[in-house]
Order: C-alpha cells, then sequence, then structure tokens
C-alpha cells in the first residue's frame, strides 16, 4: 500500500509532468487546479481517517477535522466536487474540470481520469462501482450499480454505465455499452 504523500506525488504528476516540475509551476498548478486542490483535500481526509488509530496522533485530530470540514464546504460549494471518504481512490487521481463531480461508495484504480459532471457511486449504493487502472471517465458520464470496469477503460461523455466492462474497452451510450475493444486511451491520459 502506498503512503500518504506517494499519493500525493502520484496525483500532482498527473497535473505537471517529471520534467516540468520546478517548484514555481508545482505551486502555480496547486494554485490554478480546482480539481488537484479537490484531491488533495480527499488525501487529507484519508490520512486524518487514518491518523485515528495511532493515539499520539489524537491531540490533533480536531484540529485537523475542522480544518478539513472547512475545505471540504469550500470545494463542495466554490468548485462543485464532491469526493467523499467513502470512496478508495488509487494514487494518480486526475480531476479534469470542476462542476458537478461526484465520486462516492466506489473504488477507483491508479492513474483514473474524471471530466466535469460525472458520477461515480450513488449513496444508496453501498456496493459501488469498482473501477480498474488507467479510466477515462467523459463528462457528463454516469456510474452507479455494483459494476466492475477494466483497466485501461475509456468511457464516453455522457455515457451511463450500469454493466460490468471488459478491460481497454470504449464504452459509449445511455446505457452504456462496448462499442469498441481493444482501444487504447493512452493519449487522452494526461501525464499518465
Amino acid at each position: 500500500m502506498s503512503s500518504h504523500w506517494d499519493l500525493v506525488r502520484a496525483d500532482l504528476r498527473r497535473c505537471v509532468s517529471e520534467d516540468e516540475a520546478t517548484v514555481r509551476r508545482v505551486l502555480a498548478t496547486l494554485w490554478n487546479n480546482m480539481g488537484l486542490q479537490a484531491v488533495l483535500v480527499y488525501r487529507f481526509g484519508q490520512l486524518l481517517r487514518s491518523s485515528r488509530r495511532r493515539w499520539v496522533t489524537w491531540p490533533l485530530l480536531p484540529a485537523g477535522w475542522l480544518l478539513y470540514g472547512i475545505a471540504v464546504f469550500f470545494v463542495r460549494h466554490a468548485y462543485g466536487i464532491r469526493i467523499l471518504l467513502s470512496a478508495e481512490i488509487g494514487a494518480g487521481f486526475w480531476v479534469g474540470h470542476f462542476g458537478g463531480v461526484e465520486v462516492m461508495n466506489c473504488r477507483l484504480g491508479e492513474r483514473c481520469s474524471v471530466g466535469q459532471q460525472t458520477k461515480v457511486g450513488r449513496p444508496e449504493d453501498s456496493d459501488g462501482p469498482q473501477v480498474g487502472d488507467g479510466a477515462w471517465i467523459g463528462a457528463h458520464a454516469r456510474i452507479f450499480g455494483p459494476v466492475r470496469i477494466g483497466n485501461g477503460v475509456t468511457i464516453a461523455p455522457g455515457a451511463r454505465v450500469t454493466r460490468n466492462v471488459p478491460d481497454r474497452a470504449l464504452v459509449a451510450g445511455d446505457p452504456g455499452r462496448v462499442v469498441l475493444r481493444g482501444y487504447d486511451n493512452s493519449r487522452i491520459l494526461p501525464h499518465a
């Protein structure tokens, strides 16, 4: 399992490539990239959650949870991004745009990407979607229910996925269906 800092580094690498990673560039990206800010707030919440098991951190937790709550409120209301702690998100998560993004009760692999108005999981689904590594989920896409999405899958904008999807497939439509197998989405993944 990756440490929290490894996860944050991987998230940053999705926004700033290693050859561009100067301190100035990283700070500018942190300041300007709303999706990255939302992901970092989620990572902070996960850090607080895992710190509950270490009694040494207990005196710091109330202040940490207060700071987290303020940050979540800001991200949800200013950016329209809801990434709940019920989601299990792998390293290198990328939120492409702000507005209407909801990720909850699901499991996302490494290097996954989501666009605006994307919904993965629902509050009423305790057994939510499981998405493999390197998935690209387009704008206005919906993934609901206990479905399994394979590695390297591309969900087209506006698709609604309620069935399992094999690896490296392109899914489109409402309801979503596989329109192409063996699809390579590496060209559309930022800094994959």
